[in-house]
């Protein structure tokens, strides 16, 4: 799978070494990666048209991950989304489930995975197109 159909990745994570290897791992694919560190920032500035999301569920300060999610329908936003979290337990599977994802990651996840959970958000970028 290549990113020439001008696809991008939004990654959003507080973890830095997280955001990088993403990012890496992305672009080898060839797909274009913005990086967030904070739902606050991601909020302020504005979304590119053809993207995919990636939010880790668990976010320091006001907005998690899920949080985000209902922000961003509320706006009229439909991302495809991808949550992702170190904790891999009942209640955090519960709240990952409330929001709605295309994909849940668990971390650390392998490439397959990650693999999968992009070509769904490219499909459904796709169909939305259609």
């Amino acid at each position: 799978m290549s990113g020439s159909n001008n696809t991008i990745v939004i990654v959003l994570d507080d973890d830095g070494s997280v955001c990088r290897a993403l990012k890496m791992h992305l672009e080898i694919l060839g797909f274009e990666v913005l990086v967030f560190h904070s739902a606050e920032d991601l909020l302020a500035g504005a979304l590119p048209p053809r993207a995919c999301l990636m939010v880790d569920v668990y976010l320091p300060g006001g907005i998690d991950g899920v949080e985000l999610c209902r922000r961003l329908k509320t706006r009229g936003v439909h991302l495809p989304t991808i949550l992702m979290s170190g904790r891999d337990d009942q209640p955090t599977l519960q709240l990952m489930r409330e929001a709605n994802p295309l994909a849940i990651l668990f971390k650390p996840f392998d490439e397959r995975a990650l693999l999968e959970a992009i070509q769904k958000g490219v499909q459904k970028l796709a169909e939305s197109r259609a």
